[in-house]
């Protein structure tokens, strides 16, 4: 078996790294930066009352752990940006596109892997929401440790790659304790993998990186966090449907999981079993149930074949994120996806050869063309279909600038003491449909409450509950007392019951 990275570098290989990233890239361009999301509102206020130190070493009541190489950095970029979230979010997406670039750069095939990265990051996006959210500083890190261990996979193992990897997993837990089972994972695949691992001393390392990363858990997270939640399938089949989004996203999954299919089997066995997924892909799309558990599937019985125990393990762990955390969000979705492409380009020298005509000077102006239209779409041209494609994104990052605005409108407005609270709820996706987000608000109640006491100054006194709706929802019976236009999101408004007496001044807003 070839070695799977190749220590020379062909010509045109940052071009080939460029367009492995330019799916996630594109959608950065389109959309960033948000204003506050979810509990970023919350964020906000730790952020301004806290010293660099409680940052550090105290838990965010948001946050399921003790994380200070997030929260700590967070405050930093925090200040760094005028107190403002855009350099998180910047960071964030730095990040994410560094663990694309890292493996981009060393694999064998990269040209191959060029194109399944294009095409997952650009149609899997929804799953990078993290990357828009100061408090998405903790996936980051994480995704660019899943890289390492993807870029280690394949490299001689010794013992010395398995301490690297223990004390990885030890170091982007303080970001993210999901590390730690994915160490667990990699070595109990390269125990399965590699002869020299079964003996004393290997299986000693592998004792002590287990026994570590357990004490390592129970230290960073607290017992009240640790159990297993209600609706653990069910919410990570939410976070994959939400990770495909649309019938785009879905078709993609189908062929991603159909041609891996042709790879795991070899000859007319491969051909069937991807006639078979291509099938079974329609009749999940029917059933409204998501097809990327399929790609992944294919993408494990592929590696098995191949004899890659350590990438087999670590995609079925990473396919396995989403069920700790079952509130339907794509996010952890995403890992497995990067694993997957990682998984499906290797040992496919064959194919990747056959794809010579990816040379800089078709990668380039393609790339040029990408930027410019992004670009276009974020100024608001209507690109067709792309702007179409991009609106829900645009509308999510215009409700958070247009909460922003209404805040600092009530606070100068005679309801400044009034309480607030949204028309509807913003439920995790697996307790509401996650894909129909048209009056969904930017954050939940007490996010908002709690940001606009600190505004404030204190919490609200008045009488009279003061209602926000978002892209033009107005229940029955109310007035419009501020309106804050939207060009994708639609009207975000504040409204009050018709029989609310005014306050004292008789002074109103509405229009």
């Amino acid at each position: 078996m070839p070695p799977a990275w190749a220590p020379t570098r062909p010509p045109g290989e940052p071009a080939l790294a460029a367009l492995a990233l330019a799916g996630l890239a594109f959608w950065f361009v389109v959309g960033l930066p948000w204003g506050p999301h979810n509990e970023a509102f919350d964020w906000v206020v730790r952020l301004e009352q806290r010293s660099l130190a409680a940052a550090l070493f105290e838990k965010f009541p948001s946050v399921l752990s003790l994380r200070p190489l997030g929260t700590g950095p967070a405050w930093v970029l925090y200040r760094l940006g005028g107190r403002d979230v855009a350099l998180v979010e910047f960071a964030n997406a730095l990040l994410a596109l560094a663990a694309w670039a890292w493996v981009a750069v060393a694999l064998r095939e990269r040209r191959l892997f060029a194109l399944l990265g294009l095409v997952a990051g650009g149609a899997f996006f929804a799953g990078y929401i993290w990357v828009f959210h100061v408090h998405g500083v903790f996936y980051g890190p994480l995704l660019l440790y899943v890289a390492c261990l993807a870029r280690s996979a394949r490299d001689p193992l010794d013992l010395r790659t398995l301490l690297g990897v223990f004390v990885g997993a030890l170091v982007t837990a303080l970001a993210h304790p999901y590390a730690l089972p994915l160490a667990v994972a990699f070595v109990l695949g390269a125990i399965a993998e590699t002869r020299l691992l079964r003996g004393r001393q290997g299986l000693a390392a592998v004792g002590v990186v287990v026994t570590g990363a357990l004490a390592a858990y129970l230290l960073l997270v607290p017992g009240t966090n640790r159990g297993l939640p209600a609706g653990l399938l069910e919410g990570a089949i939410e976070s994959y449907r939400t990770l495909e989004v649309n019938a785009v996203g879905t078709l993609v999954a189908t062929l991603l999981a159909a041609w891996t299919a042709t790879r795991a089997l070899p000859g007319g066995a491969g051909r069937v079993a991807a006639g078979l997924t291509l099938a079974a892909g329609l009749g999940l799309r029917l059933a409204g149930l998501p097809v990327l558990p399929l790609w992944f599937a294919w993408a494990i019985a592929k590696s098995l074949r191949r004899g890659r125990g350590i990438m087999a393990a670590l995609l079925a762990a990473c396919a396995l994120l989403p069920l700790p955390n079952p509130t339907g969000s794509p996010t952890y979705g995403v890992f497995a996806v990067f694993v997957a492409a990682v998984a499906s380009a290797l040992d496919e020298a064959g194919v990747d050869g056959a794809l010579h005509a990816l040379r800089a000077r078709v990668v380039l102006p393609a790339l040029a063309l990408a930027l410019v239209v992004a670009l276009a779409v974020r100024a608001g041209v209507p690109v067709p279909l792309v702007a179409r494609a991009a609106a829900p994104l645009l509308a999510e990052g215009e409700r958070t600038r247009q909460l922003e605005t209404i805040a600092d409108s009530l606070l100068a407005s005679p309801w400044r003491s009034e309480p607030v609270r949204f028309v509807r709820s913003a439920r995790s996706p697996a307790e509401a449909d996650g894909l129909d987000r048209r009056f969904r608000p930017p954050t939940e109640d007490h996010h908002l409450r709690t940001w606009l006491d600190w505004k404030r100054g204190g919490p609200a006194t008045g009488r009279d509950t003061l209602l926000l709706g978002f892209g033009g929802d107005s229940p029955a019976g109310m007035d419009v007392v501020l309106r804050v236009r939207g060009r994708v999101a639609g009207d975000a408004l504040v409204l009050r019951r018709s029989s609310a007496v005014l306050p004292a001044d008789g002074h109103s807003t509405a229009p």
